[in-house]
């Protein structure tokens, strides 16, 4: 009995000191005016190269720019942020790890007394109703936030595999994309979604750390 091939994840790959080559399909395609010695057409697996320096003049996609500003693709934090914590509320535990976090803003805004309380909890589980801290963090784009009630916590919705290019910020990934390399995200963070740097300046990459706004990073051909 045949069985049929489960299809294979997209995969993201941070190259050295260069751009992301994202791979959707992986069956070799022959490359149009490119041959061997023999004459036959050679084959190539399908791939986009997406700009991580920022630089690109042709954004989201890589115009050899990370190459002439010498763009260097080096982690420079030391993992003291990478330390999850949890805030235990009446209803509700939420955790974060900062370490991950984009910086993006949604649960600062949308629920200011929970997420930027005037005391010294951090977080304030008991400053707003369940659903509304449940539907805050379900759109966390990094994964950073999540949360437990009555001991069970939550997980991230099996979705398709899909890149979003934020307005003027990082990708964000989701689906559980293959990112090379980095099977690991941060203490306690699910591997179903990530925000990586498109803006060349985080100190955590390949993930985003919020520095496109600390350097104003805009995305002239959104």
């Amino acid at each position: 009995m045949n069985q049929s091939k489960k299809p294979q994840k997209p995969m993201m790959i941070p190259s050295p000191n260069g751009p992301y080559i994202y791979i959707t399909d992986f069956e070799p395609k022959p490359v149009d005016s490119l041959i061997n010695p023999t004459g036959e057409k050679l084959s190539k697996t399908p791939s986009s190269a997406l700009c991580r320096c920022g630089g690109s003049q042709n954004q989201p996609f890589c115009d050899g720019t990370h190459g002439k500003i010498h763009f260097c693709d080096r982690k420079e934090t030391d993992g003291h942020l990478d330390i999850r914590k949890s805030f235990e509320g009446e209803k509700i535990t939420i955790h974060k790890n900062p370490g991950i976090c984009a910086h993006i803003g949604i649960c600062g805004r949308g629920l200011p007394d929970v997420f930027k309380p005037k005391n010294d909890k951090g977080i304030d589980p008991d400053a707003a109703s369940v659903d509304e801290i449940t539907d805050i963090i379900k759109n966390c784009p990094s994964g950073s936030l999540s949360y437990t009630i009555d001991g069970v916590e939550y997980q991230p919705p099996d979705r398709d595999p899909l890149i979003t290019v934020l307005d003027d910020g990082p990708y964000h990934l989701v689906g559980e994309i293959n990112l090379l390399g980095h099977d690991h995200y941060g203490e306690g963070v699910p591997t179903e979604q990530c925000t990586l740097c498109r803006c060349g300046s985080s100190k955590n990459k390949p993930f985003c750390d919020g520095a496109h706004k600390d350097i104003g990073f805009k995305d002239d051909k959104k």
